[in-house]
C-alpha cells in the first residue's frame, strides 16, 4: 500500500505541473539554489526570462521520492515544461544548447492558450 505522505505529494506534483508552464524541482529555492546542477538548471531558465516556478526538494525527504516515483527518473531537478517531464540539469542543458529548449518553451506556451 502507498504510504499516505507519498499520495499526498503525488497530488501536489500534479497540481504544481499542471498550473505552472514550467516547474522545476530542485535542491534549494529560486532565489538560493543547494546545488551546482539545480543551481544551472535556474540560470538558462534565467537567462531564457522564462517565468518558473520551484520546489524545494529538500523540506520534506518524501517530495524526492514521490517526485522520482512520479517519473521514474532518480535525480534532481527535475523539470516540466506544459505538464511534462523533460529530464535533468544534463538534457536541459543540452536543449538550451541545441536551441530545443527555448521552442518547447514557446510551443507550451502557445498550447495553452
Amino acid at each position: 500500500m502507498d504510504n499516505p505522505d507519498i499520495q499526498s505529494w503525488k497530488e501536489q506534483i500534479e497540481k504544481d505541473i499542471s498550473e505552472n508552464l514550467v516547474f522545476v524541482y530542485a535542491k534549494g529555492e529560486k532565489n538560493m539554489p543547494m546545488c551546482g546542477f539545480s543551481h544551472q538548471v535556474m540560470e538558462i531558465l534565467n537567462r531564457l526570462g522564462v517565468d518558473y516556478q520551484v520546489r524545494n526538494v529538500l523540506t520534506d525527504p518524501v517530495i524526492r521520492q514521490a517526485v522520482s516515483a512520479h517519473t521514474d527518473w532518480p535525480t534532481i531537478p527535475q523539470i516540466f515544461i506544459g505538464g511534462k517531464f523533460v529530464g535533468g540539469c544534463d538534457i536541459l542543458t543540452e536543449m538550451h544548447q541545441s536551441g530545443d529548449l527555448a521552442k518547447q518553451i514557446e510551443e507550451a506556451r502557445a498550447s495553452r492558450v
